[in-house]
């Protein structure tokens, strides 16, 4: 899945689904939520910008909303403050040792460039070994390129086709298939028809969120 994709999801929340398939409205916004963590750790943006490896300037853009960063800078930011990207930007809910999560309890990453749909479907837990996704891909939409990252990844397509290319060889994969590969060979992903959604249920290990 998106390790390093182009453009940051832009935040995660409580899963309220629309029928016609479009983006939760409740959707906050990443810049606030990331001077909150800040202020909250009496750190000053410099102090981030030195752990992070990014410019003060940037990093004030993002806060004020101007830019919305990616999820490999979105990480860096994570890491400054020691948490993963979830922690970084979800409210505390982490359940210890629960089994079940409710369909209402998901919580979201919302692609700001591809407008994928991410439902996180296990709550926050400290040891996890891995990541399962449900995956909602607009039309014609995609990873914008290639990428790789540590890991593994297995996918089953639940809705429409999903084309996934793995370095030089691109693989249609319809409802019903199923694919895995080792995350460290250039991927990305796309949905090739342009009026319906792909949806997969993508499980990524180790877990980036």
């Amino acid at each position: 899945m998106d390790a390093e994709p182009p453009i940051l999801p832009v935040v995660h929340s409580r899963v309220r689904r629309r029928h016609d398939g479009a983006a939760p409205d409740n959707v906050s916004d990443i810049g606030t939520r990331l001077r909150a963590h800040r202020r909250a750790a009496n750190i000053t943006l410099r102090q981030v910008a030195e752990k992070s490896g990014l410019t003060a300037a940037y990093l004030s853009q993002v806060e004020t909303g101007r830019t919305t960063p990616s999820i490999a800078s979105a990480k860096r930011i994570a890491a400054a403050y020691g948490l993963s990207l979830v922690g970084l930007l979800a409210e505390d809910d982490d359940r210890g040792d629960s089994i079940v999560q409710r369909r209402e309890e998901r919580r979201l990453l919302i692609s700001a460039r591809s407008g994928a749909i991410k439902e996180l479907l296990v709550h926050r837990q400290g040891g996890k070994l891995l990541e399962p996704l449900y995956v909602v891909i607009p039309p014609g939409k995609g990873s914008d390129g290639q990428y790789d990252h540590a890991g593994e990844e297995f996918g089953f397509v639940l809705s429409g086709t999903l084309e996934l290319s793995v370095e030089d060889k691109v693989h249609r994969i319809r409802k019903g298939d199923a694919f895995y590969l080792k995350s460290t060979r250039r991927h990305g992903f796309r949905n090739p028809n342009r009026r319906s959604r792909t949806i997969v249920l993508w499980v990524i290990t180790p877990p980036s969120f």
